[in-house]
């Protein structure tokens, strides 16, 4: 009886399997090609100025020179991710391919099997990212890595979560692939931001909650000594006249991880509904 389970079980994984292995013959391209840009930035940003300019200061401790160093990190996760999970579902679609492969695969089978995928190369993106830094900051400072470093990694791959299932969502019900890329980063990069300074202007002591965007703030403030945790420490104000700008540096911790797993849970939730009612 057990044979029969476990037989049944690999049955109905092996589906997800292939297609897992198919999407990452597929698209190993993109992922060298994002690993390169990555790898570029990071010397770019952290080695060369230091390398070039011997005068210039590191900052004092470890986790300041990675908390710095992660501007462009942001950029290269929402591209990464708009690139990879962008066509998704739209795709088959596009290609009318009818979710079919030979043999025949589930439809849900077959989305499951790219999702992860996409995932992965996403993941390891992101992991390039992380071991360069980490490298460049063993050379500098010596070992061991500071546990936030760390803890920054673990936000960063639960923020891709979100982001990946945001950009699912939009890939169910959008026609192509190149119109998905377009549309989630002008949310992700520009929609997201306009609507919070509407937000702060109309009353400055709304916290951008909603934000997918100022959730992912915490993989960089995450890597503070002290974490801001009041409220008065989170933003930074500025009162001209009659009125008040407020930058919202970051969520609490708990507030940051919530809201990525509630968007990624509304996120993937109404991509299955959309996609099990749409028809070629």
């Amino acid at each position: 009886m057990n044979t029969n389970i476990l037989k049944r079980l690999y049955l109905g994984v092996k589906p997800i399997g292939h297609t897992f292995i198919f999407e990452l013959k597929k698209q190993w391209k993109k992922f060298v090609a994002f690993s390169i840009i990555t790898v570029g930035l990071i010397f770019l940003a952290s080695w060369l100025p230091y390398a070039l300019f011997p005068g210039n200061s590191l900052p004092a401790i470890q986790t300041e020179f990675f908390r710095t160093n992660q501007n462009f990190l942001s950029l290269i996760l929402i591209f990464a991710n708009c690139f990879f999970f962008s066509g998704i579902i739209c795709s088959e679609y596009d290609k009318e391919t009818g979710f079919i492969l030979f043999p025949k695969i589930n439809k849900y089978k077959l989305i499951v099997g790219k999702y992860i995928g996409s995932y992965v190369f996403v993941m390891g993106i992101t992991g390039v990212f992380y071991f360069t830094l980490g490298m460049l900051g063993l050379f500098y400072y010596g070992g061991p890595l500071d546990i936030r470093f760390f803890h920054s990694f673990g936000i960063a791959l639960l923020y891709i979560l979100a982001v990946s299932s945001f950009i699912t969502f939009f890939s169910s019900f959008m026609k192509k692939e190149n119109m998905t890329i377009v549309t989630t980063i002008l949310i992700l990069l520009i929609g997201f931001n306009v609507i919070s300074q509407f937000v702060v202007l109309a009353n400055p002591d709304i916290e951008p909650l909603y934000s997918l965007q100022y959730a992912g703030n915490l993989i960089s403030s995450i890597l503070y000594l002290e974490f801001p945790d009041s409220v008065a420490e989170r933003y930074t104000q500025i009162d001209i006249r009659n009125f008040t700008f407020r930058t919202w540096n970051t969520p609490t911790i708990m507030a940051g991880v919530s809201i990525m797993l509630i968007y990624t849970f509304i996120s993937l939730l109404l991509a299955a509904i959309i996609f099990k009612r749409r028809q070629l």
